[in-house]
């Protein structure tokens, strides 16, 4: 009997305090915008592709004292920029998730 591939394992994704209360604003002005459903949308896929394949961006450069990257990635309207630590299979997301310009969500 063969065995059936397993999924892979999924990535660990942190995101900081400061990216939380970021992700909260803009929720509050995409929902008082009439843009809630579609915020919500790219935030669900932005994370799910950070968990799945945080590869789906463009790395910016390499960390000189660990083996890790900075990543910049979009899912619109979302601009997102995290570290993706291979080896650890971790997600960092430090710096708070910004919209696309002209997107509606704009301060």
């Amino acid at each position: 009997m063969s065995e059936t591939p397993s999924a892979p394992e999924p990535y660990r994704v942190s995101y900081s305090g400061r990216v939380r209360e970021g992700l909260r604003d803009l929720a509050a002005r995409a929902k008082a915008r009439g843009l809630g459903r579609q915020f919500l949308a790219a935030l669900k896929g932005m994370d799910r592709r950070l968990h799945i394949y945080p590869q789906f961006g463009q790395p910016l450069r390499d960390l000189e004292l660990e083996p890790a990257q900075v990543w910049i990635g979009v899912v619109q309207p979302l601009i997102v920029r995290y570290i993706l630590d291979e080896q650890r299979r971790l997600v960092m997301v430090a710096v708070p998730v910004v919209p696309l310009p002209n997107s509606g969500l704009d301060p």
